[in-house]
């Protein structure tokens, strides 16, 4: 199999980059103009940084998501998909309490504005959110548009630069699997069961199936798309329906005899465990799952599913019968050449700690409950 491989030079750069902005560091990016300008999380705002010259004389912008504005400011209609507001006169304190959503913090003589695609506001958006933060971000722009006095202001701070075109490339390439090793793994829920391991070609991200029984060899197997959920699989959350979820999946497919559970590597809705975290704090205070991930930045769900339709490709699987209540999944699915052949419900009762999350997913993210 071919993988589609990122070129190791810019895998590299881009790895340094992203390592660089987790750890609250800066980044220098460059747009399609050759327009320049440093980064750096707005979660981190609050950290100090060692003065660098030039840098610290740049009057700072605050970039932000679609959602997060339209959070923040509910009757913004702009369709942009980025924003940006001047935070010049902003603490730390004020830019790390906007990030993720505290919208009494926003100045309300200022005004939001929008961004368009590709833009610097857009671009520095993007790579935070690359780097699985929240995304937004402080922007300071570059007035040089020689690349050569761009370069002389971070090379001395050994500070990371990202052109448009490495960008890009980490945006548009999808990563591709092979099977790397299976094993026998006898379950609770189903003794006779294997695992297949997933190799990514980015190196990063691991996903597997679980076999069931015959899974690999009836016509059309009972499958389910099962995305990572840490508190609920492994600790048994109240607060969501994932774990019951997996092992009546499980149980389910053991009693037919074959079946296969795909493991996707993408908690929260792929906003990664710490920014679950941070939603789950934000619905202690009153907000549902999809205002939570809203008032951080992010999609109503930030997942797709081409990596599902990679892994059925290999195991060689193109007719299934799909056991889930989200059409989203069986529209993602079709779309990408998987023939389903029977959708089934997968409805569990509820109790008293997740019941609003389940009314919520009804009601907002349109899953077939009834």
């Amino acid at each position: 199999m071919q993988l589609t491989i990122i070129p190791k030079n810019i895998a590299g750069k881009i790895d340094t980059a992203l390592s660089a902005l987790r750890r609250g560091s800066m980044v220098m990016i460059r747009d399609q103009n050759q327009r320049a300008g440093f980064i750096r999380a707005a979660e981190f705002a609050d950290y100090e940084l060692p003065e660098i010259p030039h840098i610290s004389q740049i009057a700072p912008t605050l970039c932000f998501t679609r959602q997060h504005v339209q959070f923040l400011r509910p009757h913004t209609t702009s369709d942009k998909p980025v924003f940006s507001l001047p935070a010049n006169t902003l603490t730390g304190e004020q830019i790390v309490g906007l990030s993720i959503g505290e919208s009494k913090l926003l100045p309300q003589n200022v005004g939001l504005l929008p961004e368009h695609e590709n833009s610097l506001v857009d671009l520095a958006v993007k790579v935070v959110k690359f780097a699985k933060l929240l995304p937004s971000a402080l922007l300071y722009r570059v007035s040089h548009t020689d690349i050569y006095q761009q370069d002389r202001l971070s090379s001395p701070y050994q500070i990371p630069v990202l052109e448009f075109s490495d960008i890009a490339s980490f945006s548009s390439i999808q990563p591709s699997l092979s099977i790397s090793i299976e094993a026998d793994l006898p379950l609770k829920q189903a003794p006779e069961s294997k695992i297949i391991m997933f190799r990514n070609s980015n190196g990063k991200e691991e996903h597997f199936a679980i076999v069931v029984g015959e899974g690999l060899s009836v016509k059309e197997p009972l499958v389910r798309l099962h995305s990572q959920c840490l508190t609920g699989d492994v600790f048994g959350s109240l607060k969501c329906d994932c774990g019951d979820q997996l092992q009546t999946a499980l149980s389910l497919m053991s009693s037919e005899g074959a079946g296969v559970v795909l493991y996707l590597a993408q908690e929260g809705r792929d906003i990664g465990l710490l920014n679950k975290i941070r939603a789950y704090a934000l619905q202690d205070a009153g907000l549902d799952t999809v205002e939570a991930n809203h008032s951080l930045g992010f999609d109503t769900d930030e997942r797709g599913f081409s990596t599902a339709v990679e892994m059925l490709n290999l195991l060689e699987l193109s007719h299934i019968k799909l056991l889930t209540n989200n059409p989203d999944k069986v529209k993602q699915l079709s779309e990408l050449g998987i023939t389903i052949t029977q959708r089934l419900p997968l409805v569990l009762p509820t109790n008293p700690h997740n019941e609003n999350y389940i009314k919520v997913k009804k009601e907002k993210t349109g899953h077939l409950l009834s």
